[in-house]
């Protein structure tokens, strides 16, 4: 009977390090690929010449809707970005929203941001957050990819 001891103590040590170093690595790397895409959202969102009034949708009982005052660059003020948490897993799935404040807020917030996005019955669409992920993505997968690696040579 032949029999051979392999001990693989050592290997499985160095496999734990490489999953140590991804895992801190890939939150800190999928935030700069989504900053990314966001400071393009930012670049490509309209901006009016001039300050302007919205007009909410009239109310239930037929009253007129609220008149709302917005300063020339609203919208661009309005665009954030926010770890998910609800949507991530640490060191496994990390995920960034980036989209426009619709609720009042002291950091910028426009009720309107959907219709310039998607446009109305009236108005066309110009879009400005989708066009910002397509003209970045591969950018950003590869600068994860960068990073992870980066991470894994050092572990």
């Amino acid at each position: 009977m032949l029999s051979i001891k392999c001990d693989f103590s050592a290997a499985f040590r160095q496999l734990e390090n490489i999953e140590n170093a991804v895992q801190e690595a890939l939150r800190p790397a999928v935030y700069r690929a989504a900053r990314m895409v966001y400071l393009e959202a930012q670049s490509r969102a309209p901006v009016s010449e001039q300050g302007h009034w919205f007009y909410s949708k009239r109310k239930k009982d037929g009253s007129a809707g609220q008149k709302y005052w917005f300063e020339s660059g609203s919208l661009k003020k309005s665009i954030y970005i926010k770890h998910a948490d609800d949507k991530s897993m640490q060191g496994q799935r990390e995920t960034y929203v980036i989209s426009w404040r619709k609720n009042s807020s002291a950091l910028g917030y426009v009720p309107y941001a959907h219709m310039v996005e998607y446009g109305t019955v009236r108005v066309p669409p110009n879009p400005f957050v989708r066009p910002a992920y397509d003209a970045k993505k591969a950018q950003a997968e590869q600068l994860i990819i960068d990073t992870i690696k980066r991470a894994v040579a050092q572990a």
